[in-house]
């Protein structure tokens, strides 16, 4: 027969796992300084480490007293945990909050509850408190986990929504069977031998979403122009199909726009560089902020830009561009000179009436846009 598995080892067990985990994520949280939440992580599975170090030390009778504080660091590895995953989600600051002042309210209860003296009163009050907060981790990465962290997003929520149910086991146990020290006591084996399951598959599901958070700035990345956060041409191409294949499916047609500044060259070479792309930035952010959330704007190359305007044509979408130009018009660039103005030029064309593909509707906007030139710069024209 097996020998029979003792509390001690288990605790021990878990201290390892808890701790080559926060050492693991010391070293991708060094690494990708710019993800959010993985420092809170790496300090939970440090605080889980020491909390289980001494629940161990706590079973030999020189180190008895080392349990409360290990309850204690069990906790704060509890809230150092959903503090990362508001933080790695991005979820409002009063969410954070408030998350963090209902656990420690609830962290309060313990001392008071010592006093009493009953173990299985810790027991059930420690149990609550982590049950809950893994409950609460499961509804945040079921609400919040989206695209490229969904798959690790769902897996970590099973996992919390598991330790929560098992939670509420042990504390339907405890109050049936009394809250004494033997009830309580018996079941710490299960509950460890849990724990060192779940510990083990955190730490897996935790790297998985670090995975998914560099997959998506890969995507970003390869889909964006890095000056201006605008679609490159690839991604405009693809979005551009996108519409193409629902105008031919719903008969919803779109608008193409092209647009650049007007007396760029001049403004570089007067200003400088550093000028020029910051007006290059407040002319996207510009459009941006005028754009509904299903259009989109990219850079051509230099000061050339693009607008995708689906759902709109005709005089919606030269209504819709000439916003945006005297938006442009209106924005101003700091230089050491001085405020520089800012103008530019815009041609539009709309699928079905000036064409159905790429290079027909950019030759239509482009002809638009030198006509709009011709004109007298810093206006909009409909192709012909």
């Amino acid at each position: 027969m097996l020998p029979a598995l003792d509390l001690a080892t288990v605790f021990l067990t878990n201290s390892l796992i808890a701790g080559v985990t926060a050492l693991v994520l010391t070293v991708l949280r060094r690494n990708q300084p710019g993800i959010d939440g993985i420092g809170y992580w790496a300090a939970g599975q440090g605080a889980y480490a020491i909390g289980f170090l001494l629940l161990y030390l706590s079973m030999t009778d020189a180190f008895q007293p080392t349990a409360l504080p290990g309850f204690f660091f069990s906790f704060a590895g509890a809230l150092f945990t959903s503090l990362g995953f508001h933080r790695f989600l991005d979820l409002p600051r009063r969410a954070v909050r408030a998350a963090a002042g209902a656990f420690l309210a609830a962290l309060l209860l313990l001392p008071l509850l010592s006093l009493t003296g009953r173990t299985g009163l810790i027991v059930a009050a420690t149990t609550a408190i982590l049950g809950s907060s893994a409950a609460l981790n499961a509804w945040i990465l079921l609400r919040n986990g989206k695209g490229q962290l969904r798959p690790a997003a769902l897996t970590l929520a099973a996992q919390h929504g598991c330790w929560a149910l098992f939670a509420l086991a042990r504390l339907i146990f405890i109050a049936v069977n009394g809250f004494d020290r033997p009830a309580a006591i018996s079941t710490l084996v299960p509950a460890m031998l849990m724990a060192t399951v779940m510990l083990t598959c955190h730490a897996l599901g935790l790297v998985w979403l670090v995975v998914g958070r560099l997959q998506e700035h890969l995507v970003v990345q390869a889909a964006t122009d890095p000056l201006t956060g605008a679609l490159n041409r690839r991604a405009l191409l693809t979005r551009l199909d996108q519409e193409r294949a629902r105008a031919a499916r719903d008969g919803i047609g779109f608008a193409l726009a092209t647009f650049d500044l007007d007396h760029f060259k001049l403004l570089n070479d007067t200003h400088g560089h550093a000028v020029g792309d910051a007006t290059l930035v407040g002319v996207v952010e510009t459009a941006r902020r005028l754009l509904r959330p299903q259009d989109a704007v990219a850079r051509l190359g230099g000061e050339e830009f693009c607008l995708l305007l689906p759902g709109v044509t005709g005089d919606d979408a030269l209504a819709l561009t000439e916003r945006i130009r005297a938006e442009v018009a209106n924005l101003s660039i700091d230089s050491p000179a001085g405020p520089v103005d800012v103008a530019a030029s815009f041609g539009v064309a709309w699928y079905g009436t000036h064409g159905q593909d790429w290079s027909a509707l950019l030759k239509a906007a482009d002809g638009a846009l030198y006509c709009a030139k011709r004109l007298g710069r810093n206006q909009v024209v409909a192709a012909a």
